[in-house]
């Protein structure tokens, strides 16, 4: 009797705490809560050290996995749990309680150290998942028995939240679903809007090129500017749907006036309008769109009436206008009046009168660019006109001068020097008493006919007027260089016999120039010299290695007006001189003389 008041005890135990389990794991709301708080219960209701659970998705594999341990270093890692629910998994009709032993050790000889209470989880007639429990000192049979029991209410605990997750997931997915409709709606009037924005851009945009189209067939046009002004503005007013188009344009006194002749207006509506202030520091009307921007668009049927006194100053139904300018140059404002719609002029309009008034700022500036430029050609060509007749006339002058010049100095000079020399070597003494004397009066005299007859050859080169002379004239001045100073030089000339004997003679006169440059002052050691016929101009260039100098300072040194006759002469035949120098690294004369 006794021993049956004992278990009789125990079973009441048991049943109170299996009582007071139910009531806790009643009070959790989802499937991690549950399962948590399961395993807890579990432990506590069965004395075990380890309580495991394990969910199984409708194929009967693992999905999700929970364990806890009264002592963490016992705790089961996931994947052994899942290898004992699979390994345990039955059919329901087959499903009861079970124990066994079994080893954390995946070797099966492993020595088992555990034993397990297991019991699959039913809810509505099929296995979601396992929980077992695991205990050194195995169990006994009413401790299954309520084990049994309790694994029941987990498992329709669990499937409770797993419904309730559902139930959630699907209300969630409502809401979503009745959000994305909502978007898909917004999105299908923006979509359908931006449809609507895009055809409209997209005939505004064809209507643009047509635009710019006409433009630049009036531009091409040989016509006035007041023809052409008045044949862009009629194409304007039919892109637009316009009865009247006007260019109202900005004068230097700040102020606005409109211009006569467009398509559709009348002197009598020009008369009526008067010129208005227009400078970017006002905030009127005008001010705004010339120098800000702005469009601007008005119409009788606007309920608002804000700009009705416009129309009435101009006497029409409907107008539009935007500025009218050439990149940043602010030329005035163009104008559309009297749409030819029911509608009435659209946004799509003055985007298109905006893009016309741009290419037609530019129009303008070209007719106007383009009568200003023939002018500037007219006077230059009047003035390369004179300047090559100076020239002609300068050169003609100069080499008159310097034929008789030369022809003084050779008939002349040279020929008393020659004179000189003869009778110096009669006065030699036969006793050689003043032969010391009479040598260094020959030397200096030799010396002085040799440099006459240089400066002869420089004033009237004998072959330069000759076939093929340049190059042999310029030949003939480097070799002097080259036996007065042992320079060494490199010689290139490509230059055609047919070309003026002018031109052939400044060309000589620039590398004579720039040669006497070098012999006097470079102390060089090489002299690089090309000359050579290019794209209708002769293109020179003397190069040495001297001593080179500053040449900012060149107005400063020592026959400095050698190198401003360069410029000088070059200029004078509508060319350049560029002269290049450094201080130890040599001089660089570059010239270009175009052939006229």
């Amino acid at each position: 009797m006794e021993t049956v008041s004992q278990l009789e005890a125990g079973f009441w135990d048991l049943l109170e705490a299996f009582q007071v389990v139910s009531t806790e794991l009643a009070r959790f709301k989802n499937v991690e809560a549950v399962a948590d708080g399961a395993l807890g219960l579990a432990l506590e209701l069965t004395k075990s050290s380890v309580a495991f659970i394990g969910l199984v998705d409708d194929a009967g594999e693992p999905k999700r996995v929970f364990s806890r341990a009264v002592d963490p270093a016992e705790a089961l890692p996931p994947d052994e749990i899942e290898r004992i629910v699979a390994a345990t998994a039955v059919p329901p009709a087959q499903a009861g309680t079970a124990e066994a032993a079994w080893s954390r050790s995946a070797n099966p000889g492993a020595r088992a150290f555990r034993s397990y209470c297991g019991q699959p989880l039913m809810a509505r007639g099929k296995v979601i998942g396992m929980m077992g429990v695991s205990s050194a000192n195995g169990y006994t049979a009413a401790q299954r028995r309520a084990f049994a029991v309790f694994a029941n209410q987990v498992a329709a605990a669990l499937e409770i939240s797993q419904f309730e997750e559902r139930r959630q997931e699907m209300i969630d997915a409502l809401i979503n679903v009745r959000a994305e409709l909502d978007r898909s709606e917004r999105q299908r009037l923006i979509n359908q809007e931006h449809a609507q924005s895009a055809a409209r851009v997209e005939r505004a945009h064809e209507t643009a090129v047509a635009a710019l189209i006409e433009v630049s067939l009036h531009a091409r046009s040989e016509h006035s500017l007041a023809d052409f002004y008045r044949r862009l503005t009629a194409s304007i007013a039919e892109l637009v749907g316009a009865g009247k188009i006007l260019f109202w344009q900005l004068n230097g006194e700040g102020m606005l006036a409109a211009i006569p002749g467009a398509y559709g207006v009348d002197d009598d509506f020009v008369e009526r309008l008067y010129p208005a202030p227009c400078t970017p520091d006002r905030d009127d009307l005008p001010s705004q769109v010339v120098f800000h921007d702005q469009s601007f668009r008005a119409s009788r049927k606007d309920e608002s009436g804000e700009f009705g006194y416009v129309l009435d100053a101009l006497k029409v139904d409907d107008a539009i206008a935007v500025a009218w300018r050439a990149g940043n140059l602010r030329l005035g404002l163009v104008a559309a009046y009297d749409s030819q719609r029911p509608e009435g002029f659209s946004r799509e309009d003055c985007w298109v009168l905006q893009k016309v008034g741009l290419a037609a700022g530019l129009v303008w500036q070209l007719k106007y660019a383009d009568a200003d430029l023939k002018k500037t050609v007219e006077r230059l060509q009047k003035v390369d006109s004179a300047r090559q007749l100076l020239l002609k006339n300068v050169s003609t002058a100069v080499d008159r001068t310097r034929r008789k010049f030369a022809s003084e100095l050779h008939d002349d000079a040279l020929q008393k020097l020659t004179a000189a020399e003869l009778k110096l070597q009669r006065l030699r003494d036969p006793n050689g008493q003043n032969d010391a004397m009479v040598g260094e009066t020959y030397a200096l005299l030799t010396e002085t006919e040799a440099a006459l007859r240089r400066m002869l050859f420089e004033v009237r080169p004998p072959a330069l007027e000759l076939p093929g002379g340049f190059e042999e004239t310029v030949r003939d001045r480097i070799g002097m260089l080259r036996s007065l100073t042992g320079i060494e030089c490199e010689v290139e000339v490509e230059l055609p016999d047919e070309l003026s004997y002018e031109l052939k003679s400044i060309v000589f006169r620039q590398v004579a120039e720039a040669l006497t440059n070098v012999e006097k002052h470079a102390a060089a050691t090489h002299v690089q010299v090309s000359v050579r016929a290019t794209s209708g101009a002769v293109h020179g260039l003397v190069v040495d290695n001297g001593r080179g100098f500053v040449v900012a300072e060149r107005d400063r040194l020592p026959g400095h007006l050698g190198l401003l006759a360069l410029n000088e002469r070059s200029l004078l035949a509508g060319g350049w001189t560029k002269i290049e120098s450094e201080p130890g690294l040599g001089t660089r004369v570059e010239f270009w003389i175009p052939v006229t």
